[in-house]
Order: structure tokens, then sequence, then C-alpha cells
């Protein structure tokens, strides 16, 4: 190894005494050289249903978190934005932008803190702009509902914990920020409401669900709490939810379903129903993983990353299994290995494909099929991802 090193560093310096000679030749010198320039970018292929946006906590270095950008029908790699220290993403409606919130300190890890949201364009890759919030933002790994755009696209919600909890609220339109929503204290995770242009709902720790109504500039102008959905000391739910329509699908960590439909000027609610079969078949299994949750909106199918021997605090277990019920007859239409998916998504167009992460590697599977069938596997899609986002239903071109 010493002598290859000997012999490359000689092999280098031969080169650039040649170069040296040649210009002594030409009369010329280093510094008439012209000044090399890197030219335009890449644009990424137009977007496919089945892009994928992967996003890698890069947990043992955490300032260097990423998202990873592939073609989930080819399986290849296409870019990558960093997000820097702990960064979140969540692609717009449209398709065209990726908005992230992370934090810059001034000496990498230590230092002056800045938090903010940053827009990058998702064609090329580049960023757009970047909108200043306040130190408060959720540093936590990457579930769905920690950033999310409101339904009519202009603003943006962003978790926070200090660990006092609230949502900032950035105007879209105007690059600013808007408001800090305080009334959301001891509640926790984002819903935007599809029937309401720009409100969400949030978990509290009563069980109740509070929806907050915002106005065109992005301030609060009305809220309403509910009773509450579940019990909080006998059964409670992961934070995660996905919906159909109005109507949103909350599972326990013991396996009841819970949804909470948000058409009507209050928020009404369904019976829970259960996972497990009523026979006691299933017995010993439980929910497990971080966004564990998927919901097809064509066949009106759920998935539910599932494992044995659950007990109090395996909630977080990978899947050895995902089983796939009907949400209008809430019964159980197959059960199919799980790879240890810790996070799963599906797309939503006529071909669709549910993508389940277990940290690395991204797994692929026909949905189409009742019993969805295994496609194939992005390797080393992340080093530690918790996130996988198919490209927006209206953002594919």
């Amino acid at each position: 190894m010493i002598a290859f090193r000997a012999r490359s560093r000689a092999s280098r310096a031969g080169r650039w005494a040649l170069c040296a000679a040649l210009l002594g030749a030409s009369g010329l010198t280093w510094a008439d050289l012209p000044i090399e320039e890197l030219k335009g970018g890449t644009r990424l292929p137009p977007a496919t249903p089945h892009r994928l946006y992967v996003m890698d906590a890069a947990f043992n270095h955490l300032v260097d978190s990423r998202v990873n950008i592939y073609d989930g029908d080819s399986l290849k790699f296409l870019g990558l934005v960093p997000t820097s220290f702990n960064g979140h993403m969540t692609v717009s409606a449209d398709g065209r932008d990726i908005y992230v919130m992370t934090t810059y300190y001034e000496r990498l890890n230590r230092g002056k803190r800045t938090d903010v949201i940053e827009a990058w364009d998702a064609e090329t890759l580049t960023p757009k702009y970047e909108v200043p919030i306040p130190q408060k933002r959720a540093q936590a790994l990457n579930y769905r509902n920690y950033l999310r755009q409101s339904t009519d696209g202009s603003l943006l919600f962003v978790q926070n914990a200090t660990p006092a909890t609230s949502v900032t609220i950035v105007d879209l339109k105007s690059r600013q920020f808007a408001d800090e929503v305080t009334a959301a204290a001891g509640c926790w995770s984002i819903i935007p409401l599809p029937s309401r242009p720009r409100s969400f709902a949030t978990i509290c720790g009563d069980g109740a669900l509070l929806t907050i109504d915002l106005d065109a500039a992005g301030k609060p102008s009305a809220q309403q709490r509910s009773k509450p959905m579940f019990d909080l000391e006998k059964d409670p739910i992961f934070t995660h939810t996905e919906n159909l329509g109005d109507t949103f699908y909350f599972v326990s960590y013991n396996g009841n379903v819970y949804s909470a439909d948000f058409s009507g000027p209050e928020v009404s609610f369904g019976a829970p129903w259960p996972l497990l079969d009523k026979s006691g078949k299933d017995r010993g299994w439980r929910p497990g993983g971080y966004n564990l949750l998927a919901v097809n909106q064509a066949t009106k199918r759920l998935y539910v990353g599932m494992h044995p021997n659950g007990v109090e605090g395996s909630h977080k277990t990978p899947a050895a299994e995902i089983w796939v019920y009907d949400l209008v007859t809430h019964k159980r239409l197959a059960r199919v290995p799980g790879k240890n998916a810790l996070s799963m998504s599906v797309s939503q167009d006529d071909k669709p494909r549910l993508f389940t992460i277990d940290g690395g590697n991204v797994n692929i599977f026909d949905a189409q099929p009742a019993a969805p069938v295994f496609k194939g596997t992005i390797q080393a899609a992340g080093e530690t991802a918790l996130q996988v986002e198919p490209q927006p239903a209206g953002g594919a071109r």
C-alpha cells in the first residue's frame, strides 16, 4: 500500500511537471489559463406516479440527512436533496416543489441555530427559496404528519416541540412566516382536512381531536375540540393516520381501528372495529412501525404493518406481515410477508404500487390484487429511512 501511494504521488507529480513544461514552451503561465465554469445542470425525467422520495435521517450523522429520489419502476436512483440537520420533507400537491424543514447550526453541530423552510425544485433539484421560522420545529424521527401542506396549497404546517407543542404556519404565496398556533398546546400531529382548504386537526392528550381553521393570511379564525375519540390509558393510538376522503383512520396499539369524519360542521366518530379476527386465532398480533398505514382511495383498501407476540412497548416492531382490509366491509382481504417494514405508502394511480421501507431498503409490491405481489427491492435506498413517499397524484406527468 505504501509503495502504491508513493507511485501514485510520483505519477501525479510527473503529470504536473509535464503540464508546466508545456505551458512554459508556449509562453503561457497558470494565470493565463481560462477559468473553468460549471455549466447548467440536469433535469429529472418527467415524474411518474411511481417516483419515490425517501427521507433518510442518516441517524449516525444527523447533520447530513437527505431526500433520496428513485424511479419505483426501474429502481434507478435519480438524485437527492440535502436536508441538513434532521430534516423533514413533503412534496407539494402539484409535484413541483419539495418542501424541507430543517435546522442549521453556526458550527455545524453547535453555535447559533437557524430554523428554515426550504423549497426545492423537484425537476432540477435546486433550491428556490427559504423562509426563516421560529426555532421550535420538531427535531424528531420522520413521521408524515410533522410537515404538511394545506389542502388549498397556500400554507405549510410545521410541527413544533420545545417540548411544548404548537404549529408554525408558513404562507407559501408571500413566502413568509405567518403565525404560530399555540392553541395546539398539548396536541400532536398535523392532519390537513380535504374539505376545508386552510384547516388542520391534531390529536390531543385526552383523546380528543382539535380542529383549527385559518384565514387567508394564515391566522387562526376558529377552533373546535371534539369529545375523546379513544381512551388514552386503555387503548392508545398511533399518531400516524391515513384518510379516505374526509374520513381519517387511526390504529391503536392493541389493534383497533378508529375513524373520524370531518365532512360536517362537527367531527363524528365511527364505531371502532378490530384488526384481529374475533375467533381469537390472531391472538398476540399487533400493529407496529412508524408510518405504518397506507390507504388507496380507489380500491378503498387499508394496509397495516403487523407483528406477532405483541406486548406493551412493541409498537415500533417491524412488520412480519402486511394485512390488507376493505374499508367498506372491514373484512381482511390478505396477509402477505411484511419484509420488516417500518413505514409504507401506496400510489394513487390506476396501477397502484405499495412501497415499504425497513430503514434501508425499499420493497415494491403490485397493489392491484387484493394480496399485494412483490415486484422488487431498491437496495440501500437510505441509511436510516423511515418515510417513503410516491409522487403526489396531482404531480405526475
